[in-house]
């Protein structure tokens, strides 16, 4: 049986006095959705730990089965993202082009410099340092303002803290060794302090932002760094899971995410595109992953984020009616919350589930909500999914079962013989 599983990122949300008490979801008019849960299986799943917000890269690493302390950094995704070969002495990092001043510190005045075109950003690209105390540097834009650099050489170390506050109105911090105190990590973290100072004193007196402050524009003159991350050791997911598969979305992060992972890559053009390409693909496991309902929530506006889910709950009546006959094991919930309001950027609260198939216990529930799916029978963590596909779908291997010279998982499809 078809595996696919419909993450819309971001789902989770708070009560809004706008919508009554309701959050998004609650508020949402959703006839299809409602319509699965009173043929699914539902309750509440913990992306990692109760209260603790997750990026959608990291959250997703759990949703597959793969352990945290794995996890090799969004900055590597991103590298993936961009076509870079990963190199075992090299440290990946991710940055966007921001607007500071000097005020007892370097303060940040634009975290992203929202109106800087894409021929601006290769102008000033050209002045960057690519060699600094022995490590060579290189740097190339992901989207927009944002870009991925490589430090490379013999003493890098990704172990590195952040130079981005992750918040407007802030200061750009200090890059430190991050948990440790090795050598590599220090002499990185200094050299990379020098590489901002010297990319400052450039982008300050470059021609294109001497121009735009000329036309009242704030200048791009800070490259803020995050997320260091280094080459990744992983299985790929079949190996891992023995299931093939693929990663339907829209954006160049799930692109990251899946070539980290060994999985193939499908660029829908719409979500009912994304919907239909999930119903005829033969790949036995499937992620359909929409953005659209996490951006709606980082517009901090509620209303914004129920009609996504109203447009989202009117494309995929073909993908209710393949679960509801039976075809396919369907599985609906997000890979994290996203408060509509307030100051956080992600929260920590549980996401809703529910699964749809042939193998499932239905439950009492009727309404997909964040408070009436906690009424439901399930309660897990995100590294519970995975597991939990392969015992719905009979792949699940019994415990401790030994076919091969590895753990695994799941049935395997083929094994040694002996001859």
């Amino acid at each position: 049986m078809k595996t696919v599983l419909m993450i819309l990122d971001g789902l989770g949300d708070r009560p809004h006095d706008v919508l009554g008490g309701k959050t998004p979801l609650e508020a949402a008019f959703t006839p299809n959705l409602d319509k699965l849960c009173e043929h699914a299986e539902t309750g509440i799943m913990i992306p990692y730990k109760q209260g603790l917000p997750l990026g959608t890269e990291v959250a997703h690493f759990l949703l597959f089965g793969y352990p945290i302390d794995e996890f090799p950094g969004r900055g590597i995704i991103n590298a993936l993202t961009r076509g870079f070969e990963l190199k075992d002495k090299a440290a990946y990092l991710s940055t966007s082009w921001a607007y500071v001043e000097e005020e007892d510190g370097i303060s940040i005045k634009e975290r992203w410099v929202s109106d800087l075109s894409d021929e601006e950003v290769v102008g000033l690209m050209t002045v960057l340092p690519d060699f600094l105390d022995g490590i060579e540097f290189e740097w190339k834009q992901s989207v927009d303002v944002h870009g991925v650099l490589k430090l490379e050489g013999d003493k890098v170390s990704p172990e590195l803290s952040d130079s981005d506050p992750f918040y407007d109105n802030s200061y750009v911090m200090k890059v430190e060794a991050f948990e440790t105190n090795s050598e590599n990590a220090n002499y990185t973290a200094n050299t990379i302090n020098k590489y901002l100072f010297e990319v400052y004193e450039r982008l300050k007196k470059h021609p294109i932002n001497l121009r735009r402050i000329a036309e009242g524009k704030n200048p791009a003159n800070f490259l803020l760094t995050k997320w260091a991350g280094k080459k990744p050791n992983l299985p790929p997911f079949k190996e891992k899971h023995g299931l093939n598969s693929a990663i339907v979305a829209n954006g160049l992060l799930m692109r990251g995410i899946a070539t980290l992972l060994g999985m193939d890559f499908i660029r829908y053009k719409g979500f009912e595109n994304g919907v239909e390409i999930a119903l005829n693909s033969d790949y036995e496991f499937i992620h359909l992953h929409t953005k659209d309902t996490d951006e709606a929530a980082h517009t901090k506006n509620p209303l914004n984020k129920v009609k996504v889910f109203e447009r989202i709950d009117g494309e995929i009546k073909a993908l209710v009616d393949s679960a509801l006959r039976g075809d396919i094991l369907l599985i609906v919930t997000g890979d994290h919350s996203t408060p509509s309001s307030g100051t956080l950027i992600h929260s920590g609260e549980p996401v809703p589930i529910m699964f749809i198939g042939k193998n499932v216990r239905i439950d009492d529930v009727k309404n997909f909500g964040e408070r009436s799916c906690a009424k439901g029978s399930i309660r897990m963590f995100g590294s519970d999914l995975i597991q939990m596909i392969l015992n719905l779908t009979d792949r699940a291997q019994f415990y401790n079962f030994r076919s091969g010279s590895k753990a695994l998982n799941h049935i395997p499809k083929e094994i040694n013989k002996l001859r």
